[in-house]
């Protein structure tokens, strides 16, 4: 888990070091599961009242959801990116190393709970403060793995986010939040 850890650290700080090993390992995939699951646990401890709600027997189906929703949001995230860059900016990259760079930056999602909080609403400002970061290090993983320029990579990071809503909208699946 030291591993893991590490490496996230340096996928927050936008280190070239941390996408080059989400590029050669292929550990790095089950690492990203890892924190996408992970994440997902954390969102429901954030909407319903703490860590202890995650040892609550009744509550076991919702907490199934939320980390299966997480799960479901990443691999609909990666392949919505990759697609966009294979298919419509002409850029190469490999799915799985989008999956990796995409799990690594999903516990940022976290922010959305943190500044709904601190801002007492939710709300698309709430939704774009939450999600930036997100953003910020799939488009530095976009840009890393497909030669993109930044412009092409941050467009296609936020492009990938409104189609992720699309598809949400179309089947219903619960927010991303």
């Amino acid at each position: 888990m030291g591993e893991i850890l590490r490496r996230f650290v340096q996928t927050l700080r936008l280190e070239r070091e941390a996408y080059v090993w989400m590029d050669f390992n292929d550990r790095a995939t089950g690492d990203a599961f890892i924190l996408v699951a992970i994440t997902g646990l954390l969102k429901f401890a954030g909407f319903f009242g703490g860590l202890r709600s995650l040892f609550n027997i009744g509550a076991w189906d919702l907490l199934i959801e939320f980390a299966l929703s997480a799960l479901i949001q990443w691999l609909l995230y990666s392949g919505i990116a990759w697609a966009l860059v294979r298919f419509v900016v002409q850029g190469s990259g490999e799915y799985a190393t989008y999956l990796r760079f995409t799990g690594f930056a999903y516990p940022t999602t976290l922010l959305t709970i943190a500044v709904a909080y601190a801002m007492n609403s939710t709300g698309i400002v709430t939704f774009a403060l939450g999600f930036a970061w997100f953003i910020f290090i799939v488009a530095r993983g976009i840009e890393y793995e497909s030669d993109l320029p930044r412009e092409r990579a941050f467009l296609v990071a936020i492009g990938a986010l409104g189609g992720l809503i699309v598809v949400n909208a179309i089947f219903g699946f619960s927010p991303i939040v």
